[in-house]
């Protein structure tokens, strides 16, 4: 392996930038990735140069170039698209990315693709799935588990024991109490406070959190 590997971003909006930003951070504190650019499926954006970085085209611009790629789309079923769409063109790589400011504790495991931002925190004994965001300045205390493509936006806090499902998606500024689960495919709104296990499919919000919708499983397909 050699000392610097080429990263590609797959998604260059507001995530793809932080994501971007994170591994400028880690390459500083001598992570191997050299980011190449960004792709995006956005065709008006193929020649554009967003924070520095070429977008060099759409998805297909990856088919038989041997370089690791992030997937760093915000909404959780995008993140599983992208995660398709890469697997059908061969792209085998897709690295955990850590902000050196974060702190991940012992006998944490971060899956394939998972993103964890500046100042968030997992303390111990936190599973997380794959092409998962633990976003700025969240929270994981011991023995949580996230599901593959969750989201934890900014400042979102999880007690001890708490589950969140595949493609659960928590807004800015939540919290789980302990021991509870949010459901896979499910919605927690901005600064909604979790008493309750949420089921799948389910949008909560406010203080204490309540239901405001359901989604018929499989919606995110």
């Amino acid at each position: 392996m050699s000392s610097t590997c080429d990263l590609v971003i797959y998604g260059a909006g507001g995530m793809g930038q932080e994501v971007a930003d994170l591994v400028g951070a880690a390459g500083a504190d001598g992570a191997p990735w050299r980011v190449v650019g960004f792709v995006d499926d956005d065709v008006e954006l193929a020649g554009a140069e967003i924070v520095g970085l070429p977008v060099l085209g759409d998805h297909t611009w990856l088919e038989g170039r041997s370089v690791a790629v992030v997937v760093a789309l915000g909404a959780p079923a995008a993140r599983r698209r992208g995660r398709d769409l890469l697997r059908s063109l061969g792209v085998a790589e897709l690295p955990a990315l850590v902000h050196p400011a974060a702190y991940v504790g012992k006998d944490c495991d971060l899956g394939a693709g998972t993103v964890v931002a500046a100042r968030a925190v997992l303390t111990v004994d936190v599973k997380v799935g794959d092409l998962a965001i633990v976003n700025i300045g969240a929270t994981v205390s011991h023995n949580g588990r996230l599901g593959d493509f969750a989201t934890l936006a900014p400042a979102v806090h999880l007690a001890g024991n708490v589950r969140v499902g595949e493609g659960a998606d928590l807004g800015i500024g939540c919290s789980v109490i302990q021991g509870h689960t949010v459901g896979q495919w499910s919605v927690v709104g901005a600064g909604a406070v979790v008493l309750d296990d949420v089921d799948p499919d389910t949008t909560v919000v406010g203080v204490p959190a309540r239901i405001v919708s359901k989604r018929r499983p499989g919606w995110q397909e």
